[in-house]
């Protein structure tokens, strides 16, 4: 195990249920070492006036919609995207998401011709573009790095890791490519997050979508297609 979650000085990570959060922690490192989202290189080897940018957690307990009861500890690793700059790091920001007048279109078509529907969910969504830009950040806290230090190590980043003020453009930018030139789809030219292939409707809402159409098998070959583009989705 090269990165390994350890205690941290940092409120949070003074809770009684601390455990649980180390846990999801080390699930994130874990999955974002998998997906080759970073390594571990010399801070010596960053080039020269190059930024180190701080490496920041956001943690949240999510709660059963009824009874309140916890049911999942989430720790998401984010590039702090304060620290970045326009011109250096990022260029636009602006990433589109489907309006509410589609989602509610598709839903009233799904009730009234009593449709399929699939709801899809793009694994560490975000990450599964490559970084544009060539990025460096620090190594979080409560993380100890088997061979290295945070004094004398960083992490080069090579995918679009979360906390960037562009990550949800670029996300939309390779997915959006991703969905015509490989899985098929036909982009809406009145609202650019609904695309059509065969009878399906699909809507995008950054990283969460409903696919839908009146043949369940047609919606299920979609998903193959999607997965087989190399999407993550579950």
């Amino acid at each position: 195990m090269i990165f390994k979650a350890t205690a941290d000085p940092d409120p949070a990570m003074k809770e009684p249920d601390w455990e649980q959060f180390r846990e999801a922690m080390q699930k994130e490192v874990d999955d974002q070492s998998a997906h080759g989202n970073f390594t571990l290189i010399p801070r010596k080897d960053v080039p020269k006036g190059a930024t180190v940018l701080p490496a920041v957690w956001q943690m949240r307990r999510k709660r059963d919609i009824k009874t309140r009861k916890i049911k999942k500890y989430k720790a998401r690793l984010n590039l702090d995207g304060s620290r970045t700059k326009k011109g250096v790091h990022y260029d636009e920001t602006y990433a589109p998401v489907a309006s509410w007048n589609s989602i509610r279109l598709l839903l009233i078509m799904v009730i009234v011709n009593v449709w399929h529907t699939k709801q899809l969910d793009y694994v560490l969504a975000f990450p599964q573009a490559p970084a544009e830009t060539e990025l460096f950040m620090a190594i979080p806290k409560g993380i100890r790095v088997q061979g290295g230090n945070s004094k004398d190590h960083v992490l080069k980043i090579h995918r679009n890791i979360n906390g960037q003020k562009s990550a949800g453009r670029i996300w939309n930018k390779y997915l959006v490519n991703k969905l015509i030139n490989e899985v098929g789809f036909t982009q809406s030219k009145i609202d650019e997050c609904v695309f059509y292939k065969g009878n399906a409707i699909y809507v995008l809402y950054t990283d969460d979508s409903i696919l839908a159409g009146p043949d369940e098998k047609e919606l299920e070959n979609i998903m193959e297609d999607i997965e087989k583009a190399g999407l993550d989705i579950t």
